[in-house]
């Protein structure tokens, strides 16, 4: 699913931008492997702990307190603030529960993840529940990712 959507990001002449936190830079890394990479994948930034998110996104701490570090209120945040330090034809930003010790509730259980796409000044956002290892949870995540990317620039 990955070669696909690099194949079409590609073939669009589009380029990509991942803001992430609970995938820790899967998402880029995974992105690099393609042949294509080198026209696609612009970069991106991990910010797992939440000083990155404070200090480098500007990302506001009482925005963090109401909804969690892990919450589509921040992962939109993450995007859109995302455009203050890359200059890129989609950004994608990341959070969730990769595993135990985050917010989990059991309305949001270990697995929740939450993904915004910025595409053409426009917010796209998703939540998903992925089971498995942590690796299972990852790829589960990329390829819910590239469907939803896939879906969009097409």
């Amino acid at each position: 699913m990955t070669s696909k959507c690099c194949e079409i990001l590609a073939k669009k002449k589009l380029n990509i931008t991942f803001i992430e936190s609970a995938s820790a830079g899967y998402l880029a890394y995974r992105f690099s492997l393609s042949p294509c990479s080198g026209r696609i994948l612009n970069g991106g930034l991990v910010c797992y702990d939440l000083k990155i998110k404070e200090k480098i996104l500007k990302i506001s701490p009482k925005l963090i307190e109401k909804y969690t570090a892990e919450s589509m209120e921040v992962t939109e945040e993450l995007v859109k603030k995302s455009k203050n330090l890359f200059k890129s034809d989609i950004y994608v930003g990341c959070t969730g529960l990769l595993k135990r010790g985050g917010s989990e509730t059991p309305e949001k259980p270990v697995g929740t993840f939450f993904y915004s796409i910025l595409y053409k000044n426009k917010i796209y956002n998703y939540r998903c529940l992925c089971k498995g290892s942590k690796e299972k949870k990852l790829n589960t995540l990329i390829r819910y990712i590239c469907k939803s990317l896939i879906k969009i620039i097409k």
